[in-house]
């Protein structure tokens, strides 16, 4: 009786785990989901006053893209600790039952080889996620150049406005003294 009881024990904490590690990769998946259509509406705006992409539209878009590579990460964490999980247990029930199959076997190796195809995969994307991001850093480091090149021509310009209104005052005021002066020369004769 203590032995079905433990057995039963056993059974339901499998199937809580089990059920747990499918809710955190749903949720993982969701996330990402979100994520990426968060990526694909960044990509879409431009808002910049020449209708390409701000600085901050590419700030958005490597945040988001940071988020989507650790949402990654955070996925292939999920699927080796399932597959890691799913190992386990089946070595555990073959061990309790004493005997394995060759079919089971099998079954395992396919669900090994279909993860780490998965897992290849998600790494192979990360990798283009983390070029994508260099791209939009060096794009942003060219606009942030580009803008600092017309600040200057700008500060120039206007330390050169202000010499020139300087000497434009300079001048008035010469000239003005210089009319007071014949002026008292004509009064004086």
């Amino acid at each position: 009786m203590k032995r079905l009881l433990v057995m039963a024990m056993c059974c339901l904490w499998f199937i809580s785990a089990q059920a747990r590690q499918q809710d955190k990769l749903t949720t993982l998946m969701n996330e990402r989901e979100q994520l990426v259509m968060e990526y694909q509406f960044y990509t879409q705006q431009n808002s910049n006053f020449w209708g390409k992409k701000s600085k901050a539209d590419l700030m958005n878009i490597i945040e988001t893209l940071k988020k989507i590579i650790n949402t990654d990460s955070d996925l292939i964490a999920a699927i080796k600790e399932a597959s890691i999980k799913k190992v386990a247990e089946s070595t555990v029930e073959s061990q309790r039952e004493g005997k394995m199959t060759l079919q089971d076997q099998r079954i395992i190796s396919t669900r090994m080889a279909d993860l780490q195809s998965q897992i290849k995969m998600l790494q192979t994307s990360i990798k283009q996620r983390e070029r994508t991001i260099k791209d939009l850093e060096a794009q942003l480091q060219d606009a942030s150049e580009l803008r600092y090149g017309k600040d200057k021509v700008i500060s120039v310009l206007t330390g050169a406005c202000v010499i020139l209104l300087l000497y434009a005052i300079f001048l008035q005021v010469r000239l003005s003294n210089a009319s007071k002066k014949v002026r008292k020369k004509k009064a004086v004769k």
